[in-house]
Parts: C-alpha cells; sequence; structure tokens
C-alpha cells in the first residue's frame, strides 16, 4: 500500500465517521417512521433539522461524544508514540475530558480516575451502554490488517470504561476496521472477521433476548441486511428481530450497524444513510458505518458535497494533522516490523 492509500483509509475512515456522527445525531433515539414522516429521510450531514447541534471536542467545530472520545483515544496513541495501555489512555482522559456534556457512565470513570482508582478497575464500576465501541475505531487503525490484534487491545482500553457487551462490542467493531484497513479487504472479508471474532459465549442479560451471543447477533443481522433490497428495506425486519431495552443497548447498537452494512453492501454513501435513517442510535450506528466504509474504501468513497462541507468546519485542520500523525505511526510500525523480519531472516541463514 503506497504512502498515500495509506493516509487515504486513515482519513476516509475518519473522516466519513464524523460525517455518519453528523448525519444521525438531529435523529437520535427517533424510530424510523418518525424520521420518515418527520423528514422523508435525512441526507446532508450539515442541514439543520430542528436540533441544536454542539461540539463535543473543545478543537473541532463539530462531533458528539462519539467524536470527541474516540480523538482522546488518537492523542493517546500519539502522545505515547505507538502502541498504548489503558494507562496511557487514563492520562489522556484526565488530561481532555470535560465531564460536564457526557452520559453518567463516562462521568462516572472520570471522577474515580481523577481521584485515584486503578483505570483496571473503573469500568467494573460502570453501567454498559455503547460508549466503547463508539470510540473504538483508533484502535482498529493503529493495528491495521491485524483484527485478532485489534481486538484483544480494543478489550483492554475499552474495560477502562466499559464492560460486559460494550467492551466486547468495541472489540468486534475494532477488528472490522483493522480488516477494513487491508488493502485487498472485502465486504464479505469484514464480515467475516467480525463473525470470526465476536465472543459464541451467552450473554448475561436482565431482559428476554432470543439471540443469545454477540455472535450469533452479528451472523443474523447480516443474514437480514443480505436479504434486503437496499439500506432503507433493512430498517422494519431487523426493528423486528433486534431492539432491545434502550436505543444505546451494545448489542442493538451491533445488530443494527452491521444489517445496515450488509444491506449497503460496503458501499460508503448508503451505509451511512441507512445508518442515520434507521435511528435508535443513529449517530453512532451511522458514525461505526462511515469509519468502517472509509478505512474499506478510502477517503475518495466519500460523496463530494459531504466532504466539501467538513473541509469548512471549524477544527477540520486538527483533525486532518490527527489522522496524518496516525498514519505516520502506521508507517513507523511498519518499518520496525520490515527491521525485524531482515533480523529474524539473517537467523535462519
Amino acid at each position: 500500500m503506497s504512502h498515500s492509500a495509506l493516509f487515504g483509509k486513515v482519513y476516509g475512515c475518519m473522516a466519513a465517521g464524523a460525517i455518519g456522527d453528523q448525519l444521525g445525531w438531529p435523529v437520535e433515539t427517533w424510530d424510523y417512521e418518525r424520521i420518515r414522516q418527520r423528514h422523508g429521510r435525512i441526507t446532508d450531514p450539515w442541514a439543520d433539522y430542528g436540533k441544536p447541534r454542539k461540539a463535543w471536542d473543545p478543537e473541532l467545530g463539530f462531533g458528539t461524544d462519539d467524536m470527541a472520545m474516540a480523538l482522546i483515544l488518537c492523542r493517546a496513541y500519539l502522545a505515547r508514540g505507538g502502541r498504548i495501555t489503558m494507562e496511557d489512555f487514563a492520562r489522556q482522559w484526565l488530561a481532555d475530558f470535560n465531564p460536564e456534556p457526557y452520559f453518567h457512565c463516562m462521568r462516572n470513570t472520570y471522577e474515580l480516575l481523577r481521584t485515584g482508582y486503578s483505570p483496571r478497575l473503573t469500568g467494573a464500576l460502570n453501567i454498559v451502554t455503547g460508549s466503547a465501541m463508539m470510540a473504538a475505531w483508533p484502535v482498529g487503525v493503529f493495528n491495521a490488517g491485524d483484527p485478532e490484534r485489534a481486538y484483544g487491545e480494543a478489550l483492554g482500553i475499552a474495560s477502562m470504561y466499559q464492560r460486559g457487551l460494550d467492551m466486547f462490542a468495541a472489540g468486534v467493531v475494532a477488528a472490522a476496521v483493522a480488516e477494513a484497513m487491508r488493502p485487498s479487504a472485502t465486504t464479505d472479508s469484514v464480515i467475516e472477521a467480525a463473525v470470526r471474532l465476536a465472543p459464541d459465549e451467552p450473554m448475561t442479560t436482565f431482559d428476554e433476548r432470543p439471540i443469545t451471543s454477540l455472535r450469533a447477533t452479528v451472523e443474523r443481522a447480516v443474514e437480514i441486511g443480505a436479504a434486503a433490497d437496499d439500506v432503507f428495506d433493512v430498517r422494519a425486519p431487523l426493528y423486528e428481530e433486534m431492539l432491545q431495552y434502550k436505543p444505546l443497548d451494545p448489542q442493538e447498537v451491533l445488530a443494527l450497524t452491521f444489517g445496515v452494512f450488509r444491506a449497503a453492501d460496503g458501499d460508503t454513501e448508503q451505509a451511512v444513510l441507512g445508518g442515520a435513517n434507521i435511528g435508535r442510535d443513529s449517530d453512532t450506528i451511522a458514525g461505526i458505518n462511515g469509519q468502517i466504509c472509509g478505512a474499506l474504501n478510502g477517503a475518495g468513497s466519500i460523496p463530494d458535497a459531504w466532504l466539501t462541507g467538513l473541509r469548512e468546519r471549524d477544527g477540520h485542520e486538527k483533525l486532518e494533522k490527527i489522522a496524518r500523525g496516525m498514519t505516520a505511526l502506521l508507517e513507523g510500525r511498519l518499518e520496525r516490523l520490515q527491521s525485524q523480519v531482515a533480523q529474524l531472516s539473517e537467523m535462519t541463514k
């Protein structure tokens, strides 16, 4: 992969994810019928759909908590100059995190870290939401082409502020992004990586769920997506089988995400549109679809009007700078790996 192609995948992941986050935000928690009745279809990430927008990250003029949390993780990688531990993430969290606008699970982690609790304990004391999976893509980018490593690393990082379903769902998302970063990746190979690494152990939940593991969840969602005509046709059957008690439930978010991804056949525009217009946790569903598809197809797959709007936002230069920094980290990893291979080859002579 050329350096420019690598940057295209890294920036594509970030940009398409940010755009999906923006497009889904105005209708977050709505059901798709309400979206259809009020707006028909939402298609413009930068339009005013009647919900005030706010920028969660102080360096950007756009983005929800999904984007802000992911950028804290990116800064932890860049500050470390390579692979990070949850302690590295915790230090960056304490430096960058403004708890005021966040959901209480993340505020809880911040307060525990601030008062001296180990980051290896703080996630165990939290409620389960989708707050880790929404920001797992930097782990996939850093571990480009290695979904197994991405999955394991994401579990450790996510455990700082989540546990159970969301910790594992974050691993699955990171694995999908890592696979999508491979030059020869396809829609099918991304799905295969997600299914293979999703745990098949029975889940412990407090409601009745006919699907009892995350692996079965992804498999069934993909079946539903494959049978749909398009990303709008897939909404009703996904709702019928996959909705849970709250839109932030990580099993539901994972199911709607991969159902839409399959129905879109990995097309960036269609996957982002489908994720936003399906409602429920729409900013996260559209954002993750953007992340996976942007990594799979590169920045060139993002519609020109969407990308132009992103580049006009305050703070875009900082977003692009982070993308270049993450690309440089990958290039450094490649050089080290090539050196290691050369040294090992010498030993076999």
